[in-house]
Parts: structure tokens; sequence; C-alpha cells
């Protein structure tokens, strides 16, 4: 399945399933940790907007490694376990790139280690609503919000 997100400077497909044959290097990769139904966000210092934590792969990382170390950043959280939610291919800023996003179990809740970046992280049983006006990548956060939520209501049954 594939699902096309707009957002305000492009547009990407989230590639669920199987790697997409065409799938090129992974430069970025999100990370929606989840524990008791519940997913965890972080609040960007500079808008205050909640959003599922992430970045950019390093030289010398897998894309596993960036996750949990994204994630540990963001949010001060570790995982139990870590499994693909979805292929992203991004068509942003008159670019195109490749990225993952990955699903896990938190095995423990800390401090985001991060303060520049992130002011806070917590856990939300529904999409956090940004109070002012909407956060980059908000669409995006919303569609792998609601795509782990697809997932974990799967598993259970």
């Amino acid at each position: 399945m594939i699902q096309k997100i707009e957002e305000q400077d492009g547009y990407m497909l989230l590639h669920f399933g199987e790697p997409p044959a065409n799938v090129g290097k992974i430069e970025f990769v999100n990370c929606i940790a989840h524990q008791q139904n519940q997913i965890l966000f972080c609040q960007w210092r500079d808008n205050d907007s909640w959003t599922v934590p992430g970045g950019r792969v390093e030289p010398g990382e897998t894309v596993d490694e960036t996750a949990r170390r994204e994630l540990l950043e963001e949010t001060g959280a570790t995982l139990k376990n870590l499994e693909v939610l979805c292929y992203i291919h991004c068509f942003m800023y008159n670019l195109e790139y490749w990225g993952l996003a990955y699903l896990g179990e938190i095995e423990a809740l800390g401090s985001p280690l991060d303060l520049e970046e992130v002011s806070e992280a917590r856990l939300f049983s529904h999409f956090p609503e940004n109070p002012t006006k909407p956060g980059p990548f908000e669409n995006q956060s919303k569609a792998l919000y609601l795509a782990a939520i697809r997932k974990l209501s799967e598993t259970k049954d």
C-alpha cells in the first residue's frame, strides 16, 4: 500500500509492506515509540509543535542506530524492539530523498537529552494538535501516528 502525504513544501509517499524496488539510500529515520497504546512525541523548542522523533543518518551509522540515537536524544526513551513501519519517499524542497519509519515498544522512559532542540517529550493516546500553527512535517507525523495505531491494533487481534 502507498499513501501520499501533502506537506507545505512538497509531498511524500509512505510505502507499507515490502521495500519498494526503487528505494534509494536512506537519509533519515522516524521512530514511533509506543507504550500501552500511546505514542511518544517530542515538542520542538523553537515553535512548540509536537512531532514524532527522528533525524538524519550520520556517516558510519546504520539506520537502526540512527533511530535509537534520535529517540534517546529527543525523548530520553529506549526500546525493547524495532520493526520497519514504512519506507518514506520524499519530494520536498525541490529534492528527492528516502527515509524509513520504525515502530518500537518503549523499554524505559527518560527525559530529552537534546534540550537545545526539544523542550519536552510525552506519551499521547491521541494525535497532539499543535497549539499555534502546524509544525513542519505535521501531516507526516499524523500519518505515521495513524499507521502505528493501525499496526498496533492489528497485532492485538
